[in-house]
């Protein structure tokens, strides 16, 4: 009695003990440049219940309650949200970006429609937002929800199943032509199989050729005895197996390029139910009608409800370009336009045809609209509105427009998204780069030539929302900025490793006093922060951004060669590292110097702790712990 507590147990005391604990565990962390996952510190202590944003994966489902902290990466200059503009193609220009809630950007990317390989067009649209993400959460410091939807039942589809399913048909035939015990039927076999060839080298074969061709062969199958392998496409079942393997496809090529998933994905078979109420919601709103099973929106009711616009996105002579309405609309869809009341007027769900898969509705056996999809999907994760909505400038008219005015619609209100971000054509030869022109290069096919960070390079060189040229000489340029850059790493990696090892062998004295030199050098970093800065405040700038860096390389090169002693400028140069790595790891580019202040060399990458450096952390705090467990155990003695 009398004595006063423990300092260890009055701390404690005083402290709760959760909060005691990740507190050391990141002082531990810190103690060894490791990651600050500070996301994980604010969902430890988040109040029970809550839904918090951040890159893990987000639930998929009714309007999410997301409101954790905001977050800065470390040794980043963490700036006032109000000084950021981004590229609002909704003003045409750039708006200071103030979301609805600064915890948790509401961000929703159109994804691909799933039916073949993608390409380098697709990498344009998927590493520049990609890009960009990073710079919001990594260098801002904002926490994003990230919502993508993968457009898994569509038009183009339908036709690749059936078109798959008939020429796998095709080679059956022929196959069987060359058996023995067909000889009798060979020649049947062969024209059918040749007529099947004919429909599918057409250039666009409509789906009753395919269907029609598909019957002929079962019908020569069936001539020639061969029964039971020769069905015609199971369209419902087949699309499915399309999808689910060209998904997987995607995702992988998407990791190659070192691409963040996203944290939900919505995918449209998974929605259909919700579509269809979504709808039903609309109709009873009064901006849509019926017509023969189909379900149209209703542009001119749209309009004269007081405070809804039509044509946000676009110039007014947009509206009625008939060849972007009809595109919008499908290849299987031409025959709706007797249907509708107006030229302009949409499609919400279409009635299903022979050789098409088909859901239930109200309305009749039938599937989703194109358009229907991202609202009701979008809306059932995020509600009435959200910050970001972004796609390729090829998704501004119609499918952004027609989005944005079925939301408005089901919810009755006059805006649901308050910037859109639209990424720029990569062109080839002049001309869009599309599977539908055939003058595609499939990610993979790039891979095989260039490495992931010489392609994010190409991409860092052009402002996201820009139109590009693919060129042999564009990508030689990036993939000779990215050798320089990986030069520079390397070299700088190598002083820093020498400096590290001359003083653990404690073979001199290091020099910490700053020369001429060393002051020129952190002048040059402090300058060239200040740009990169400038330029990221600037819609993302990053070709202006790189530039810097690219100064800063220079400089720093220029130092090194000036002082070759290892033994001086440790202190600089480790700071120019931290920099470089950092703002290069928000730029989805890995380095030895990303995401820690490590010396190169420390990790099996130079951007962590080895194994025994995080056994050490974990059985120091382990100690730490029983340490005050005993302390407050005798405080309360």
């Amino acid at each position: 009695a009398g004595l006063r507590e423990p300092m260890a147990a009055r701390h404690v005391r005083r402290r709760p003990l959760p909060v005691l604990l990740i507190g050391m565990l990141a002082g531990r962390a810190r103690a060894l440049h490791l990651p600050a996952h500070r996301w994980v510190t604010r969902r430890l202590l988040a109040p029970s219940g809550r839904v918090l944003c951040s890159r893990a994966a987000a639930p998929q489902s009714a309007a999410i309650d997301a409101t954790p902290s905001r977050r800065s990466a470390p040794g980043l200059r963490a700036p006032a949200s109000d000084s950021l503009r981004l590229l609002n193609t909704l003003t045409g220009k750039p708006d200071l970006f103030e979301p609805i809630d600064p915890a948790c950007v509401k961000w929703y990317t159109c994804g691909p429609t799933v039916y073949d390989a993608a390409h380098l067009g697709h990498a344009r649209n998927y590493v520049g937002f990609d890009i960009v993400r990073r710079v919001l959460t990594d260098y801002f410091g904002y926490m994003l929800l990230y919502v993508m939807n993968i457009t898994d039942i569509d038009d183009k589809i339908i036709l690749r199943t059936h078109r798959n399913h008939l020429q796998a048909m095709a080679e059956e035939i022929l196959r069987s032509a060359s058996a023995p015990d067909h000889a009798a039927s060979a020649s049947a076999l062969r024209s059918a199989a040749a007529s099947a060839a004919q429909t599918l080298s057409a250039p666009k074969p409509a789906l009753r050729e395919l269907v029609s061709a598909q019957d002929t062969l079962r019908a020569a199958a069936a001539g020639a005895g061969l029964t039971g392998t020769m069905d015609v496409c199971d369209v419902q079942r087949e699309f499915l197996r399309l999808t689910a393997q060209e998904e997987a496809s995607f995702f992988a090529d998407m990791a190659s390029l070192n691409v963040l998933p996203p944290d939900a994905i919505t995918r449209v078979t998974d929605y259909v139910p919700e579509i269809v109420d979504y709808i039903k919601t609309i109709q009873a709103n009064g901006y849509c009608y019926e017509a023969n099973g189909s379900v149209y929106f209703d542009v001119s009711a749209f309009r004269a409800s007081e405070g809804k616009v039509y044509g946000k996105l676009v110039d007014p002579s947009l509206l009625l370009d008939k060849d972007l309405m009809a595109e919008a609309e499908g290849a299987l869809s031409a025959p709706s336009d007797a249907e509708k009341r107006s030229p302009s007027d949409f499609a919400l769900w279409k009635s299903s045809k022979a050789g098409e898969p088909e859901w239930p509705s109200p309305w009749g056996q039938g599937r989703p609209g194109w358009h229907i999809e991202c609202s009701a999907m979008m809306s059932d994760v995020f509600g009435g509105q959200v910050d970001i909505n972004a796609g390729g400038i090829d998704l501004k008219f119609p499918h952004h427009e027609n989005q944005m005015a079925q939301v408005e619609a089901h919810f009755d209100c006059c805006k649901c998204v308050n910037y859109f971000l639209h990424s720029g054509h990569l062109s080839i030869d002049g001309l869009k780069m599309s599977k539908s022109l055939k003058n595609f290069i499939t990610i993979r096919e790039a891979l095989a030539d260039f490495s992931p960070r010489q392609i994010r390079f190409l991409f860092l060189l052009q402002k996201y929302h820009t139109p590009m040229e693919y060129s042999q000489n564009s990508m030689a340029a990036a993939a000779d900025l990215e050798r320089r850059f990986a030069a520079f790493e390397a070299a700088l990696a190598a002083r820093l490793r020498e400096a590290a090892a001359a003083e653990a062998a404690g073979g001199g004295r290091l020099e910490y006093k700053w020369g001429a030199r060393e002051r020129a050098l952190q002048q040059a970093l402090t300058d060239k922060r200040a740009a990169v800065h400038t330029a990221l405040l600037d819609s993302i700038d990053t070709p202006s951004a790189v530039k810097s860096l690219e100064q800063l390389v220079r400089a720093t090169n220029t130092y090194m060669g000036a002082v070759p002693e290892a033994a001086t400028g440790g202190t600089v140069l480790q700071s120019v590292a931290r920099y470089y790595g950092r703002v290069m790891g928000c730029f989805g580019v890995p380095t030895a110097f990303a995401g820690s202040g490590v010396t190169p060399g420390a990790g099996a990458s130079g951007s962590g702790a080895t194994p025994l450096q995080l056994a050490g952390a974990l059985s120091g705090f382990r100690d730490q712990i029983r340490a005050l467990a005993v302390a407050a155990k005798k405080g309360k003695g």
